[in-house]
């Protein structure tokens, strides 16, 4: 399912290092990734993957709740389902979310969130697929972000290393 050596062609988005990609489909910069599809006429899955900052560890609740009111503010007779814990390596803790909701043109869609803390880092993966096809799409997805990673942040090191140098210079 995965191309081996593909994740060296793509960047991070973020903090998040795309290590594999699923056969048939496509990397979208600063987004994530879509399904290729050949038939004009269906609708493409697509994974997006962002990021966000919390200004506590303790807001990660609230921030899920706020994603809910605005998901229920903006699609037409959303269904959601969860928050749920979930595990996701190198992470504090993760949430599950589950939205559906319909679309005149091309009926029920499906969103799988996964809101994941690293600290106040928040990262977010979004799975967005017709209902009718998460079956065909739920491998390519689980080896998909299987196969994320949490890129750490970069420190102020060399920043702090080169102010203390030059106090030290000045000192003598």
């Amino acid at each position: 399912m995965t191309q081996p050596g593909i994740a060296a062609q793509f960047p991070s988005v973020g903090r998040w290092s795309v290590t594999g990609m699923p056969a048939g489909w496509m990397y979208v910069a600063d987004f994530g990734i879509r399904q290729m599809k050949m038939d004009s006429r269906s609708v493409a899955a697509s994974v997006g993957i962002g990021q966000d900052t919390l200004a506590g560890e303790a807001e990660f609740s609230e921030y899920i709740e706020k994603q809910m009111k605005l998901i229920e503010g903006h699609l037409k007779e959303a269904r959601l389902a969860g928050p749920q814990p979930t595990a996701f390596p190198g992470a504090n803790e993760a949430r599950l979310l589950f939205v559906r909701h319909n679309a005149d043109s091309v009926g029920t869609i499906l969103h799988a969130q996964t809101y994941v803390r690293s600290g106040l880092w928040l990262g977010i993966i979004t799975l967005t697929t017709l209902e009718g096809q998460l079956r065909a799409v739920r491998p390519d997805y689980d080896a998909f972000v299987k196969g994320l990673r949490i890129r750490q942040l970069q420190t102020a090191e060399p920043a702090a290393q080169s102010a203390t140098m030059n106090t030290t210079r000045e000192g003598v």
